[in-house]
């Protein structure tokens, strides 16, 4: 069972449990569905017939596995963290953030970050972020994942330039992770900038300001 199915395996409220390998393989179809035509549509305006058609299933099929659309939405965003938690597992690891040089952790934070912005997943993102001030805060299960992100970054750096206490570096670092995601997080929105994950002009000059920030002698 790969990640994702293990993800899905856990209780979400409105996802029936999938107990046959045929009836996770339809849930899972959906979700694939899901996931590629949030690249095309806003979520109110996907129906349940688009994904029934999309997957090759039928509507019928769908509400055997969940609830309702937003149940359905919740199952989208256990899978996004799942394919995140993946990439942050395999990339931001701390043995492998351990073998790398500050400047090089702090690339490797910014690719890693842009490449989620900028993979399948980017729809289910962006309809996230657009619910983060309804009263079931959308963004909440990929803050968690950025918190776990920053703390090992933090862990990694806290102590890696000389002559900065520990306290300042932090502050530096956590506010690097801060600029990275609020520019990643506009561009979700946003089509209309300079630097863009479209044509990857964004990557360079995050790392720019990044390194920029970490190495000037403030203490914020």
């Amino acid at each position: 069972m790969n990640q994702q199915n293990v993800a899905l395996e856990q209780s979400i409220k409105g996802v029936f449990e999938a107990r046959q390998d045929r009836s996770r393989r339809s849930r899972d179809a959906f979700i694939e569905s899901g996931i590629a035509l949030l690249n095309e549509f806003r979520f109110n305006d996907l129906k349940v017939s688009d994904l029934a058609r999309h997957s090759g299933r039928s509507v019928g099929s769908f509400y055997k596995r969940f609830e309702d659309k937003e149940a359905f939405f919740r199952a989208l965003q256990a899978s996004t963290v799942a394919r995140d938690r993946k990439i942050i597992e395999l990339r931001l690891d701390a043995d492998r953030l351990n073998s790398l040089a500050p400047q090089e952790v702090m690339d490797e934070l910014v690719d890693t970050l842009v490449d989620i912005f900028s993979s399948e997943v980017r729809g289910v993102l962006r309809e996230s972020l657009l619910r983060i001030l309804e009263p079931v805060d959308g963004w909440a299960p990929m803050r968690k994942s950025g918190q776990d992100v920053q703390q090992r970054i933090v862990n990694r750096l806290r102590s890696a330039y000389p002559g900065r206490s520990e306290m300042d570096t932090e502050r530096k670092l956590r506010f690097c992770y801060q600029i990275v995601v609020g520019v990643l997080q506009n561009d979700l929105v946003n089509d209309y900038h300079a630097f863009s994950t479209a044509d990857h002009s964004i990557r360079s000059v995050l790392k720019v300001v990044v390194s920029d920030h970490l190495n000037s002698k403030s203490s914020y």
